[in-house]
Order: structure tokens, then sequence, then C-alpha cells
């Protein structure tokens, strides 16, 4: 598989864990998936290794290497931003390279396969996604939800997903797709990984 089919299958993995939760959860809370999986993306990946169990370190896991990405708004830290590692070639290819930035505004990349999870990134190069969904604050409960008729309920998902898509983003789209995002990094064994992203700086760029 050359580079970009397996990106792609990176991708595609994401997908099918999408279509997984929308099985796996009650009518009401799909109203909140696409929300959902935007926004909390690398906590679901965490929790699908938590509940798989497996505190061995897969054989086919290549070693790890410390990393870290930091993103900043002119300067200041930005925290909350899932950041994804999207392999293009390398030995980790199989596994799940992800991380989330903490109040300076540093994430601390992690490896996921088969349920385990190290700290540090596999050598090798990766195009690097970041995306930080905005929250959507006049919600109601579930039970709330679940009171309504058949008709408000579609009338508040319409009302809510238009709300949504109205709603300013901190990250532009370009940032968070593989086939757009400028962000790169070669993991080495050896120096520091570290990569550091001004999304100001970087919108101001890509607009000359």
């Amino acid at each position: 598989m050359g580079q970009e089919g397996q990106v792609r299958q990176f991708f595609y993995n994401k997908k099918l864990l999408s279509s997984f939760l929308k099985k796996l959860l009650p009518l009401p809370l799909k109203l909140y998936l696409t929300i959902i999986m935007k926004k909390y993306i690398i906590t679901i990946i965490g929790f699908v290794f938590l509940i798989c169990g497996c505190s061995n370190k897969p054989a086919d896991v290549p070693p790890l290497f410390p990393c870290k990405i930091i993103v900043t708004k002119n300067a200041s830290p930005v925290e909350g931003v899932n950041v994804v590692l999207g392999s293009t070639g390398n030995d980790g290819s199989h596994c799940a390279v992800f991380g989330i930035t903490d109040s300076y505004g540093a994430a601390t990349i992690k490896t996921g396969r088969l349920g385990w999870q190290g700290t540090g990134a596999p050598e090798g190069e990766y195009i690097i996604t970041i995306t930080k969904e905005p929250k959507l604050n006049d919600t109601i409960s579930t039970e709330e939800f679940q009171k309504l008729d058949p008709a408000k309920q579609e009338i508040y998902q319409i009302e809510q997903q238009q709300k949504y898509n109205a709603l300013q983003r901190e990250i532009p789209d370009f940032m968070s797709d593989v086939t757009k995002s400028p962000y790169r990094l070669t993991v080495k064994k050896e120096g520091e990984n570290v990569l550091n992203i001004d999304i100001e700086n970087d919108i101001q760029t890509k607009q000359k």
C-alpha cells in the first residue's frame, strides 16, 4: 500500500468507529454524535482502548519516541485541541497516534494499538491535523429530549444542527483536513520531536 493509501486507511478506520458508535448509542444520543465525534475523537479513541483491556504492548508496535505538539494562537496556548498524526508510510502506520493539548497548549503524543496505549510515537513521517470544535451550550438533557413528541424532536435536531453549523470555529477547516493540512513532522530516534503550531500565524500565511 502506498503512502496516500495508508493515510486514507487511517481516516477510513475513524469512519468505522463512528459507524460503530451510531449502533451502540441510544436514539436520543445520536443527535449529538456528529458533534461528539469531532469534539471528543481523542477521548473516544482512549475509551475504546480502555474497554478493550489490553495491558501488554502488542508485538507489532515499533519502538516509541517522545513527541510533543504545541498549539498556540498569537503566542497564547490553546487548550483542548485534538491532535492526530497520520502516518505516511512508516512502521507505525497500523497504530493510532494522537494527543490533546493541555492548559499550556502542549499535547504529549501517545500511540494506541489493540487496546494498548503508550507514550510517544513510532519513528517516521507524519501529517498532522488539529481540531477543536465549538461548544453548543443551549442543549437539553437526554431525559428532556425523550419527553418531546417525534415531531418536536425532529425540529429540535434541525435547530441544534443549524446553531452548531453557525458557531465560529477557532481552528479553520484546512488544518483538520489531511489533504490540506500544512503540518508535517518527522519523528526521530534522537533529539526533540516537537512541532510548534500558531493558528493565527498560519492563517495569515495561507492568506498571502
